[in-house]
């Protein structure tokens, strides 16, 4: 019998000169709630908050790449804003990786995140 494999759906997400490939995980969405002390839900409820989004990012960074340290994530941030975009786009990209990660509709993404 052949096994079939699925890869997971991600966001290609740029900052600086550096690609990242976006997705929340089980394992990563249970740590992010841990460290929140509140739900994927309620954290995207709260993203105007920089710790939530950056939190939220950092779980969507290493849900790809293991190795990336929680600390380097603001330093995306910085690299994201710095090429002139928004705190308000950035929450956009991150609403679409959670949609992308099947932890919400289409329709809810965008009401939550704008």
């Amino acid at each position: 019998m052949e096994e079939r494999t699925t890869e997971l759906p991600f966001k290609i997400f740029n900052a600086g000169d550096k690609t990242y490939l976006l997705r929340l995980t089980a394992l990563a969405a249970v740590s992010l709630e841990e460290r929140l002390n509140c739900s994927v839900y309620e954290a995207v409820e709260r993203m105007s908050e920089i710790r939530i989004m950056s939190e939220v990012l950092y779980a969507l960074i290493e849900s790809s790449q293991p190795e990336f340290r929680k600390n380097e994530v603001y330093g995306v941030i910085d690299s994201y804003l710095s090429e002139g975009k928004s705190i308000e786009k950035l929450n956009g990209e991150i609403g679409e990786a959670l949609r992308l990660s099947g932890f919400f509709g289409i329709r809810a993404v965008t009401e939550e995140v704008s």
